[in-house]
């Protein structure tokens, strides 16, 4: 009966409503992208799902399946990066390794837990990408009466909205259509819900259901060009492109990204060196990025250190830390060992002291580490010899070389979102650059 009368709710949505929701005005970007988007000219679309366990349901697959089937012929790259049980003071510390490298073009964020945290994650996001952001209030957990939240909004949900209204945000109320749900069809809170706060398949079909119907392309919103940043498209024959008698290319922009699109008429062998300001990137600290660290032990799905800082360059590498012999069984002081591929024994610390590597290109607070509520969680002793691996990266191509038609190359990412010069110095050829594609934050 339950989901008979969800179906119903999802059948009946308006996906061409927005007169009710004016935020709708901050993905205007991105939906104008997707309805742009045809067969011959696709549009390519990074879509970013981060959160907590929450953000991890499968509602997320129900938004997935929608955006494909109403734009099939979109190149979409889906992102789900949720870590249950993560709320915002742990988030805040995953989002460096998660969130912004990725860079989505549209975000969908969630997370419980104290709301400055939150609001920092979504005013960080503002500053160091030009996604566009889609927030919500919560549903209902057990705990809760319809009643009371149907007439007045906790102060957290109002909270979530002002932080929307700061950061240029859709906001979704989703609270707030999910009690006139519940009131409407005479449900019971916990009747869509399978423990105390998690959905069940109505629930989250439910949940899936109210986001969608607020993903609308509405001309009349305007197209967003600079609330949420900015994504511009420059061709090779535009002014802000120079070539040189030597074949370089020489761009001009204003932002943090730099997106290289192939024609596929490259030469053969060819290549290019790529300089930001005419300095090759390798010892640019800003354009380098660390992977999210391992699980922790007894199989659990968070990562056994929330972050690794870093205060020198890095260089494309594997690291391994190894906890050592005399660390305790309960993972409460952990002595360990830190090794790179190329970097080498780089020092040993502990877990209870704030550790910096004798390079500096590992750096890793006490508080980052998640091992020992591991072990008490799983009710485990700390296994011998336990890892913890992660990579370093560069966000940005030192040597260019062509690519297949419409193949994209990240070339730079990461630097000061200001005015920047970035020139490819060929050898050998062509490179068959058709444009590139600019990325510039919201300042």
């Amino acid at each position: 009966m339950i989901m008979k009368m969800i179906m119903a709710v999802l059948v009946t949505m308006v996906m061409t409503a927005t007169a009710g929701n004016p935020s709708a005005a901050y993905i205007q970007r991105t939906m104008k992208t997707l309805e742009a988007s045809t067969e011959k000219n696709p549009a390519h679309v990074r879509v970013m799902f981060y959160g907590q366990s929450i953000v991890s349901q499968p509602w997320t697959n129900l938004v997935v399946d929608d955006l494909k089937k109403r734009y099939p012929t979109v190149d979409f790259e889906f992102h789900k990066a949720a870590i249950g049980g993560y709320t915002s003071p742990l988030l805040i510390r995953t989002a460096d390794h998660d969130l912004y490298p990725w860079y989505p073009d549209l975000l969908f964020f969630h997370v419980y837990g104290p709301v400055d945290k939150y609001t920092e994650i979504v005013k960080r996001t503002r500053e160091r990408t030009s996604a566009e952001i889609v927030l919500w209030t919560s549903h209902l957990s057990s705990r809760e009466k319809v009643d009371e939240l149907s007439k007045k909004l906790d102060k957290r949900s109002d909270a979530i909205l002002a932080t929307a209204d700061k950061y240029h945000c859709m906001k979704i109320n989703l609270r707030k259509k999910w009690c006139d749900h519940l009131l409407a069809n005479n449900i019971a809170v916990t009747n869509l819900l399978k423990d105390s706060v998690h959905m069940q398949k109505e629930g989250c079909d439910l949940y899936g259901g109210f986001i969608c119907e607020e993903l609308v392309r509405d001309a009349k919103l305007g197209d967003n060009p600079t609330l949420a940043g900015t994504i511009s498209s420059i061709a090779m024959n535009d002014p802000a492109v120079k070539t040189g008698p030597d074949g370089s290319v020489t761009l001009k922009f204003t932002g943090n990204r730099v997106i290289a699109v192939s024609d596929g008429s490259g030469a053969a062998g060819a290549s290019a060196k790529v300089l930001l300001d005419g300095k090759p990137m390798d010892n640019v600290k800003e354009l380098w990025a660390v992977t999210r660290p391992s699980v922790g032990p007894a199989h659990i799905w968070m990562p056994a250190i929330n972050n690794i800082g870093f205060e020198k360059t890095l260089l494309e590498e594997d690291w391994i830390l190894t906890c050592l012999p005399d660390s305790t069984p309960d993972g409460k002081k952990i002595h360990y060992k830190i090794e790179g591929s190329k970097t080498g024994a780089d020092g040993e610390g502990w877990s209870t002291d704030r550790f910096v590597s004798k390079s500096g290109r590992v750096i890793i607070e006490p508080r980052d580490w998640r091992v020992e509520w591991t072990l008490g969680y799983r009710k485990a002793t700390l296994p011998e010899g336990f890892q913890v691996k992660w990579k370093s990266y560069p966000m940005f191509t030192a040597s260019y070389e062509p690519k297949p038609v419409k193949t994209r190359t990240l070339l730079m990412q990461g630097c000061s979102n200001d005015k920047h010069t970035l020139t490819l110095i060929p050898s050998g050829g062509k490179l068959g650059i058709k444009e590139f594609i600019i990325h510039s934050p919201a300042k």
